[in-house]
């Protein structure tokens, strides 16, 4: 179960560079399919790229926490990820849900079944 956990928390972090890649370079194609005008685009790309570096530094702590074998960091970084999914979902876009809370709360329970 301990490579599940692994596993499933690496998918975690890979999916937060994903969403660095979209909230700061990739930021004029993910709002046009957020439905933002062109305008709504421009106007909102430093908070993107905001967004985009908090997913980062996720993914870059996440990538730590499983080098060093710090299991609690690791899941003290999940539960974090999983009620900010459920915050973006509330607040953002109902998707971010099963996008983000989604694999947090599999990498979780894998990490508590262990």
């Amino acid at each position: 179960m301990a490579i599940a956990a692994l596993a499933l928390t690496g998918l975690v972090a890979v999916l937060h560079l994903l969403f660095l890649y979209m909230e700061t370079a990739g930021w004029p194609l993910m709002g046009k399919r957020m439905g933002l005008t062109k305008e709504e685009v421009e106007t909102t790309r430093m908070l993107a790229a905001n967004q985009g570096a908090y997913n980062g530094g996720f993914a870059i702590l996440l990538l730590w926490a499983m080098a060093t074998g710090n299991d609690p960091a690791a899941v003290a970084l999940l539960v974090f990820i999983a009620v900010m999914g459920v915050v973006g979902a509330v607040t953002a876009k109902g998707t971010i849900l099963v996008i983000q809370t989604l694999p947090a709360v599999a990498a979780i329970a894998a990490w508590l079944l262990r």
